[in-house]
Formats: C-alpha cells, sequence, structure tokens
C-alpha cells in the first residue's frame, strides 16, 4: 500500500511539474506532449475544473470595494454553465476547422492543450481576490493588471500550443483562429435556436394537470381555451 500510494504521488509530482513547465516554456511543452505524449487529459481536466472552481471562488472572496455585486445574487450553475459550454465549443469549433484545414492535432490534443493553457486562471484570481480585502481603493490598478495578466498568459499558451500541436505557422494559425471563433459564433448560435424553439414546444403544451381532486382542473382548462383562442400561454 505504501509503495502504492508512493507510486501515486510521484506521477502526480510529474504531472503537476509538467504543467509548469509548459506554463513557462510553452512551445517546448506542448511539443513534448504532442510528440513525446506527456501530459495527460486528466491534468488538463483537473485543471480546467480548477480553473471553474477558482473563478468562482475569486468573484465570492473579492472585497466590496473592487466588486459592488459580491452580495447580490449569484448563479453557480449559470457560471459552471458557461465556462463548461465555452471549453466544449472551443474545442468542437476548433477540432472542426482545423480538421479541414491538414491540422495535426486530434480532438484529444485540443483538450489537453486548452486544459493546460488554463493553469495561469488557475494560479492568479484567486490570491488577487484575497488580498484584494486588504488592499486600499488607490491599489486597484495592480489588482486589474494581475488579472488582466492572467487572462493574456492563458491566451498566449492557448495560441502557442493550438499552433504547436497543429504544426502551424503563424500566419496560417491567425488565420485559423479567425475562422475558429466565427465556428463558435455559429455554433453557440445554433444552440440559442434550439433551445428557443425547445421552449416553444414546453410553451405550446399544457403544464397542468387535466383532472383536479373535483373533476376537470380548472388552471388545465383556463390554459386550454386561453392558448386555442390567442395562441399563447
Amino acid at each position: 500500500a505504501q509503495k502504492l500510494t508512493k507510486g501515486l504521488v510521484i506521477k502526480m509530482k510529474e504531472k503537476v511539474k509538467f504543467a509548469f513547465h509548459i506554463l513557462t516554456h510553452p512551445f517546448d511543452g506542448f511539443y513534448d506532449m504532442k510528440r513525446e505524449k506527456k501530459g495527460s487529459l486528466a491534468m488538463a481536466l483537473l485543471l480546467f475544473l480548477l480553473t471553474i472552481v477558482t473563478q468562482i471562488l475569486s468573484k465570492q472572496m473579492m472585497a466590496f470595494l473592487f466588486n459592488p455585486d459580491k452580495f447580490a445574487p449569484f448563479d453557480v450553475i449559470f457560471e459552471i454553465n458557461k465556462l463548461l459550454i465555452l471549453f466544449v465549443v472551443f474545442c468542437i469549433a476548433n477540432w472542426s476547422v482545423t480538421t479541414l484545414m491538414q491540422g495535426e492535432g486530434t480532438f484529444k490534443d485540443i483538450v489537453m492543450t486548452t486544459g493546460y493553457a488554463c493553469l495561469p486562471m488557475v494560479l492568479i484570481p484567486l490570491p488577487v481576490a484575497i488580498i484584494s480585502n486588504i488592499a486600499a481603493y488607490t491599489e486597484e490598478i495592480y489588482l486589474t493588471t494581475a488579472n488582466t495578466v492572467a487572462v493574456i498568459w492563458f491566451g498566449v499558451l492557448l495560441f502557442i500550443g493550438i499552433m504547436t500541436v497543429h504544426q502551424y505557422s503563424l500566419s496560417r494559425m491567425v488565420g485559423t483562429t479567425v475562422v475558429t471563433v466565427v465556428a463558435m459564433m455559429a455554433i453557440i448560435f445554433l444552440l440559442i435556436i434550439n433551445l428557443l424553439s425547445i421552449s416553444g414546444v414546453n410553451a405550446a403544451s399544457n403544464p397542468y394537470k387535466q383532472s383536479g381532486p373535483y373533476g376537470t382542473n380548472c388552471t388545465w382548462y383556463a390554459w386550454k381555451m386561453a392558448y386555442e383562442k390567442a395562441g399563447v400561454t
């Protein structure tokens, strides 16, 4: 049992070490991930999961001085779904585009690249939120700069990673990025249309039970008559 535990600890240390290797040496790190099969899908997904957790905690822990909406209702499910949808849509869009543009990366490569690129978003926002509770209002520029650095660092890592796993030149990568963004917008648009269509179908079906304790449910009957006459709920 001790040997097994020790082995798992060593493997985990190697995975964490490789993630920081990508953080500081993205070209070498993503090349090793693609060609030497280093890194793991599980670690990439863990980093993305930690990004979601960090984003939620940082918004809740940011001082009221820098976050006026701190005590407003916060929809955790919406925040999780938003980040999850962006992650999935980007991976699908990039895979679709790069498949047509002779990219060498697989869908797994894209998912791993995106996950590893999230590391700055894990490391920076939460400490910034904690520090904000002892910071003065005049120091807001430093907090904003730190969070901006995290986003830019993430973007640079993602750009370099996608370019490396697909073996693209800089110019080809720029073009692919533009097409990927357009593809993401198209996918999101189609998702919204489908959701609206589903909502419309649900709205067209009577949500109330026909039978009540004393016979026909009056609410059901009123809804039925209103829908038949006006076509609305």
